[in-house]
C-alpha cells in the first residue's frame, strides 16, 4: 500500500521556499481567472505601470484568502514570523502582475493591524513602500496599517520606537516614505501627536510632488472628522504657507 505524502511543517521548510509555494497557488488561481479586457483597463488607469490579471479587489481578495488558508493548512502554520512576511512579500513583489503585488502588501498590512508584530517590522514595511511604488500599494500600508501598527506596537499608545523612524521618514529622499510618515497618524484621532503631525506638515509644505501635498490634505481632513475646531486653527496659522492642493484637501468638510 503505497505511503500518503503528509503536507510540509511549517519548521521543515525555510520561509523562501514557504514564500515560493504560495506564490505558485496564487499564480495558477489568479491565471486562471484572468480577465484580459478588464486587465487592459486596470494597468491604463494607473498609467501602464504594470499588467494585471483583471481580478477587481472583491474576487482578488476571496481567491487569496482561500490560497492562504489552504497554504497555512497544508503548511501546518499558526503563526506568520516576520522573516515569512518578509519572503512572501518579496516573492509576490518580484511578479510582474499587479494583483500579485495587492496580495504581498495586504499579507504584511494584515500583520500591522493584527499582530503580532514589533518594531523591527517597519523593515518589511519600508521595503513594501519602496519597491514598485504607486500610492495603491504604498496606502495599502500608510494609509490603512500604520496606525493600527503604532497602536500594537505600543501596547494600545502610539509607540515612540516607531515614531521615531517616522522622524526619518518624514524628511527621506524617498517620496513615498515622506506619504507614509504624514499619513502615519490618520486614524490615531485623539491619542495622535500634534505637535509631530504639524512638524512633518511644514517640512513636506513646499514638496513639489502631487502625492506629497495630497497626503499633507489628507492628513488634516481626516483628524478633521475627529478634532474640526484644531485644523480649523492649524490652516488659520500655516494656510498660506500650504500649497493649494493641500489646503483645498484639508478643509473640503470644514463648515
Amino acid at each position: 500500500m503505497p505511503l500518503m505524502k503528509r503536507p510540509a511543517a511549517a519548521s521543515a521548510s525555510g520561509p523562501s521556499a514557504l514564500a515560493l509555494d504560495l506564490k505558485e497557488r496564487l499564480r495558477q488561481k489568479f491565471e486562471s481567472q484572468r480577465k484580459p479586457k478588464i486587465a487592459e483597463q486596470m494597468s491604463k488607469y494607473l498609467k501602464n505601470k504594470h499588467p494585471f490579471y483583471g481580478l477587481k479587489a472583491p474576487q482578488r481578495r476571496q481567491s487569496a484568502t482561500s490560497v492562504i488558508q489552504h497554504w497555512r493548512k497544508d503548511h501546518g502554520i499558526q503563526k506568520i514570523p516576520e522573516n515569512l512576511a518578509r519572503a512572501v512579500l518579496c516573492a509576490l513583489y518580484a511578479c510582474k502582475e499587479r494583483e500579485m503585488h495587492y496580495v504581498g502588501a495586504e499579507f504584511c498590512a494584515s500583520l500591522m493591524r493584527s499582530g503580532p508584530v514589533t518594531p523591527k517590522f517597519l523593515s518589511v514595511v519600508k521595503l513594501g513602500v519602496e519597491t514598485n511604488s504607486w500610492w495603491d500599494t504604498v496606502d495599502i500600508f500608510a494609509a490603512s496599517s500604520m496606525s493600527p501598527y503604532l497602536l500594537k506596537c505600543g501596547n494600545g499608545q502610539p509607540c515612540e520606537e516607531v515614531l521615531k523612524t517616522m522622524d526619518c521618514w518624514s524628511i527621506s529622499e524617498n517620496l513615498w516614505l515622506r506619504r507614509t510618515a504624514i499619513l502615519c497618524q490618520m486614524k490615531l484621532k485623539g491619542k495622535a501627536d500634534l505637535s509631530r503631525l504639524t512638524r512633518y506638515i511644514l517640512q513636506n509644505r513646499k514638496h513639489p510632488d502631487f502625492f506629497v501635498q495630497k497626503a499633507i490634505g489628507w492628513a488634516l481632513r481626516q483628524h478633521a472628522h475627529y478634532d474640526p475646531e484644531w485644523v480649523r486653527q492649524f490652516l488659520v496659522k500655516h494656510g498660506d504657507d500650504l500649497a493649494r492642493l493641500s489646503h483645498r484637501e484639508a478643509s473640503k468638510h470644514l463648515t
